[in-house]
């Protein structure tokens, strides 16, 4: 009967040992997804400066900022401002223009501030600035 009680007990240890090492496992797992998430969001700028003057050295100047991005369908807008979109859930999210807002056209050609249409399906890219984050580059898709 000893004997019996000690192999129960070894089998529950062994099913407690093999549930901890499949939570462990689903723990990294989920671990390594969320570092590759977080490195996808995050850019880089690189910004270069020459002269033709050959007294002048040339200035590169590396930045990390994280960026964003939100598509939907303009309800309103007011250049220089903000902008609010309906991403298709029926619940419209604002947002705050940037001081320096770049606006593509479907074409991939600039366009003004006023280009920028209610109903037109957009794609916003959002970074921080400061302490806020707002849009700094606006895709019209489909005007």
């Amino acid at each position: 009967m000893a004997n019996r009680a000690i192999i129960g007990e070894r089998r529950q240890n062994k099913h407690k040992l093999k549930g901890n090492i499949m939570k462990q496992l689903l723990a990294l797992i989920c671990g390594a997804t969320l570092i590759v998430a977080y490195a996808q969001a995050q850019t880089s700028t690189n910004t270069s400066t020459t002269s033709s003057n050959p007294a002048t050295t040339s200035t590169t100047s590396s930045t990390t900022t994280s960026a964003t991005n939100s598509s939907g369908t303009v309800t309103d807008y007011t250049p220089g401002a903000m902008i609010t979109i309906d991403p298709g859930t029926g619940k419209p999210v604002h947002f705050v223009i940037g001081k320096k807002v770049q606006v593509i056209g479907p074409d991939g050609k600039v366009l003004t501030e006023a280009d920028v249409k209610e109903n037109a399906k957009v794609h916003l890219r959002l970074v921080e600035e400061g302490d806020h984050v707002v849009v700094d580059k606006i895709n019209v898709e489909e005007k």
